[in-house]
């Protein structure tokens, strides 16, 4: 790179008391209303959380599930998982099925876990907060109550999953026309600004012990599901603190979730694509798309076979990025690097996510990233009657095989593809990214650290810069045979993948498909904060 990088669509945002990237620009507000009244990332980043399940009410939920990361000033991070168990009810013999899906029909309120999202936010609050969750949560109740603008990108997830929201409440809470909004009309969500209410005034309990938790059972019991008062009591105290994993990257230390979500995979992607000198090809060149492709290929199998809850089954983490395994896996890298990727990929399966990512960094050097995901559009498609509350469908990405590591069983967790990072250069926090995109997110989240690390790329140039991912959904087959890119990549680049028989499909300048990536990065020499957002989706950053 010659110091300047590529031109971006838009500019780094930068702030010397806080920063905020997330997926959407009233959410990013919120934020800085936090960063304004005083407040710290964590206020920051949970005020975007409460407002993202307002604006985008077709991914984010406080009936979702997640991960984050926290890192104190002077500290090493910390993990949080808010992944869901499943209920105390469960027999798997007895979910309902849709072909062609591995777990349990995503539509049915039977696929609904256990929903750890609120339950965390507040954790996370109450420990690395400032301000209490009134005043956190109040943006997000102004915007349900006041209505929020659709935007092109919001008709476009209505109109995707609108014919998942079952009839009567469910639909007529987001469709009260009966058709998806369109772009510039407002969508307003008083009960669930109602419902948030309730929760600034009696905390999470009201989800987890209260009237809130009491319309959920109602309406599990109603609709045949599987979540009991007891499941939903249990959930917060269930919640720990636990070590990230880690690796060394050319110099950085990089830090993301560990099991049950499969980011050991982002991990020992770049691990074996460090045996290449990526920083000195052709950046979106041939070699360095091709290397960091075979490394994500390569890691992904070790997904499908090892992740898991490890309160249930082993998940050999220090094994899989141990040096002998990872010259295992480049070893396979080089053999098909050699001999190119020829051969016919399976037909993709639907495109389907449900996920959000936000990043904030405050001058204290306090950050925090998460993603959280109620699965599909709208989850399950059921949105609790006089509530707003739209329910997960997390259960739905576990499977039903006996003996599988996932295999669905009371009181555990299953793999999610989750993996916010936080990047540490001369032992500081430098870096935190993160990204929805279901098995796209690994994909992802390994170029822009990449772009990031090997190209010196700014965050917003990272994140802008052509991308691809896999087509290794859970309703793909394995190992994964065709490519989606985007087709910003060099014409040499193109050919050359053609050349070396590659299946790729070129989906366009710019597509959600590679995923939505938010990120935050911090200069200690200038003591200026830095933030960049995704315009494949509704990403904005701001400063303050």
């Amino acid at each position: 790179m010659d110091g300047r990088g590529p031109r971006t669509l838009r500019p780094v945002a930068f702030g010397r008391r806080g920063v905020i990237a997330s997926a959407n620009a009233l959410a990013s507000q919120a934020a800085v209303r936090m960063y304004a009244a005083g407040g710290n990332a964590v206020d920051a980043a949970i005020a975007a959380a409460f407002a993202t399940t307002v604006a985008e009410p077709y991914y984010s939920s406080i009936f979702g599930v997640g991960t984050l990361l926290v890192t104190r000033p002077g500290q090493p991070p910390r993990a949080l998982d808010y992944l869901g168990r499943a209920p105390a009810a469960l027999d798997a013999s007895r979910l309902p099925r849709q072909p062609g899906h591995r777990g349990p029909d995503p539509d049915s309120i039977c696929s609904v876990g256990i929903p750890g999202a609120l339950a965390a936010w507040a954790r996370v609050l109450e420990d690395h907060g400032t301000l209490p969750m009134a005043d956190v949560i109040a943006p997000a109740i102004e915007l349900a109550e006041a209505g929020v603008p659709l935007q092109r990108f919001d008709f476009e997830g209505f109109d995707g999953d609108a014919d998942r929201l079952h009839a009567g409440y469910s639909r007529s809470n987001y469709l009260p026309e009966g058709r998806a909004g369109r772009a510039g009309d407002v969508l307003r969500q008083r009960d669930l600004a109602g419902s948030f209410r309730r929760i600034a005034a009696e905390g999470a309990g009201a989800l987890y012990d209260g009237s809130l938790g009491e319309a959920v059972v109602r309406e599990m019991e109603r609709r045949g599901g599987l979540i009991t008062r007891q499941d939903l009591a249990t959930c917060p105290a269930s919640l720990a603190w636990s070590e990230p994993i880690s690796i060394d990257y050319r110099g950085v230390r990089v830090y993301t979730s560990p099991p049950p979500t499969s980011a050991f995979t982002l991990l020992a992607s770049l691990a074996i694509a460090a045996g290449w000198p990526l920083g000195d090809m052709d950046h979106l060149g041939p070699d360095h798309l091709l290397i960091l492709a075979e490394s994500l290929r390569a890691a992904r199998m070790d997904t499908e076979r090892w992740a898991g809850d490890p309160d249930f089954v082993s998940v050999p983490v220090d094994e899989l990025l141990s040096s002998g395994h990872i010259a295992e896996l480049r070893a396979r890298v080089e053999d098909r690097l050699r001999t190119g990727g020829a051969g016919a990929a399976p037909a993709p399966g639907p495109v389907k996510s449900s996920t959000t990512h936000l990043a904030a960094l405050d001058a204290s050097g306090l950050g925090i990233n998460m993603t959280h995901s109620m699965g599909w559009g709208f989850g399950c498609g059921v949105v609790v009657e006089g509530t707003g509350i739209p329910l997960n469908h997390s259960l739905h990405w576990g499977r039903l095989e006996p003996g599988h590591n996932n295999e669905l069983r009371p009181g555990k967790r299953h793999e999610w593809p989750i993996a916010p990072a936080q990047i540490f250069r001369d032992g500081r926090l430098w870096a935190l990214v993160g990204t929805p995109g279901n098995y796209g997110i690994l994909a992802t989240t390994a170029q822009v650290i990449s772009n990031l690390v090997d190209f010196g790329l700014d965050i917003q140039q990272a994140i802008e810069s052509p991308r691809f991912r896999w087509t290794d959904d859970t309703t793909d087959s394995l190992p994964p045979g065709r490519l989606v890119a985007e087709t910003r990549f060099p014409a040499a680049t193109r050919e050359a993948l053609a050349a070396r028989g590659y299946d790729t499909e070129w989906v366009g300048d710019w597509t959600w498909r590679v995923g939505g990536m938010q990120g935050v990065v911090a200069d200690p020499a200038s003591g200026w904060l830095s933030a960049g957002a995704d315009p494949r989706r509704n990403g904005y950053a701001l400063g303050w």
